[in-house]
């Protein structure tokens, strides 16, 4: 099923860089990454540090973050790693080539497909302001539709696949996205009583897959199903995220 095949894949790294010109960094350093998926341009940032030949990184995006470790040789990177989300696991597989402030390569996600990214080495950031202390965020009501939720697909036979979406609400009208380890979708909708109707579009290979979403709102948890065009019904559960 290619729509959930594309929900459960995405990917990125981060962190900062080491004070040595670019010329004597060769792959070690914070690169700023553009991952070509079926949902589009995807930034990622990864890090990368070397012991000898042996590296040691991390690699976060929207949907998480991870641990990478790996071998370089001379500008060559060959990358490894688990991401966990809601408590699955997908490996990843990076191989990439460096050139002074450049990269490019490949990332395979699982059995799910292989994509192409390019990118740059990122720029040093300044040190946050020490003296100017973040206000705290003013509290907000854990109530009705809107906000963050993280949303579990159950396809019988295929297992589950995890979702994170950010909804708002005007009057009954809800609007906000959908995002998956691909990117990210918009959505749209209503909410009325506790009812919650939804429909999307996600690109696949083949075309744009139609997605409509019936659930019931209970307790701070969604339940229902999602219908997938042409392809079944998978159940909906969700939860508020922080």
């Amino acid at each position: 099923m290619t729509f959930l095949k594309s929900a459960f894949v995405a990917t990125a790294l981060l962190v900062g860089v080491a004070a040595a010109p670019a010329s004597a960094q060769g792959p070690a350093g914070t690169w700023d990454v553009v991952v070509e998926s079926p949902q589009g341009a995807q930034n990622v940032t990864l890090e990368v540090k070397l012991t000898g030949d042996k590296v040691d990184g991390s690699m976060t995006s929207a949907v998480g973050s991870m641990p990478l470790t790996g071998t370089a040789n001379a500008d060559a990177l060959e990358l490894t790693g688990n991401l966990e989300i809601q408590g699955m696991a997908l490996a990843i597989a990076i191989n990439a080539k460096t050139t002074a402030d450049d990269i490019d390569g490949s990332m395979k996600f699982g059995d799910f497909g292989e994509f192409p990214f390019k990118g740059k080495r990122s720029a040093a950031k300044a040190a946050p302001d020490a003296s100017a202390a973040a206000a705290p965020a003013p509290a907000t009501a854990m109530t009705g539709i809107a906000g963050k939720w993280n949303v579990t697909l159950t396809l019988q036979g295929m297992g589950e696949f995890p979702l994170t979406a950010n909804l708002a609400l005007n009057g009954e009208e809800v609007t906000g996205t959908l995002t998956s380890m691909l990117g990210e979708v918009p959505v749209k909708g209503t909410f009325v009583g506790s009812a919650l109707k939804m429909q999307f579009n996600t690109e696949t290979p083949q075309g744009p897959l139609t997605v409509d979403v019936n659930a019931e709102l209970k307790e701070q948890t969604l339940t229902g199903k999602a219908s997938i065009a042409g392809l079944g019904e998978a159940d909906l559960k969700a939860v508020r995220g922080q």
